[in-house]
């Protein structure tokens, strides 16, 4: 209650816009590929794995990776997306994407992207499988 009677933690009409712009983001990198529509249970178990789990996984870094080799309206032969909840960037390295041409979503890529903090510090490392997220982020990589 305290929180809310706070007038400085009010959002101002640009923070309203730039959260429906990066919504509608979000959207468009949905409606981009099937892989975000899994219909299937047996094709979630199939082509979605969370390459770090357990006692190596970074507490405020979500990864997901999706397989699109050969599934209809994938448009892509993988995707791996990062979301990041912490204030700050995040390093993770993931050894076996290594050596594959990632790519930033061309939605994230693209110049009219609501978050260009995606656009201009989100990084990959392909030889060494290394991907930098910024701060409070979700940043998705394609691989065609």
């Amino acid at each position: 209650r305290p929180l809310l009677a706070d007038a400085r933690l009010r959002p101002t009409a640009a923070d309203i816009a730039f959260t429906r712009d990066a919504f509608n983001d979000l959207l468009a990198i949905r409606s981009s590929s099937t892989l975000f529509r899994l219909r299937t249970a047996a094709d979630v178990r199939q082509r979605l794995s969370f390459p770090i789990t357990g006692p190596a996984q970074n507490a405020v870094v979500l990864v997901g990776h999706l397989d699109g080799r050969g599934y209809p309206g994938a448009n892509f032969s993988e995707l791996l997306y990062f979301i990041n909840v912490d204030k700050v960037a995040q390093t993770i390295t993931l050894p076996e994407q290594a050596g594959k041409n990632h790519q930033l979503h061309s939605v994230q890529a693209s110049a009219n992207a609501a978050d260009t903090r995606v656009r201009h510090n989100a990084m990959v490392d392909s030889t060494s499988g290394r991907f930098t997220v910024p701060a409070r982020s979700a940043v998705v990589y394609v691989v065609r």
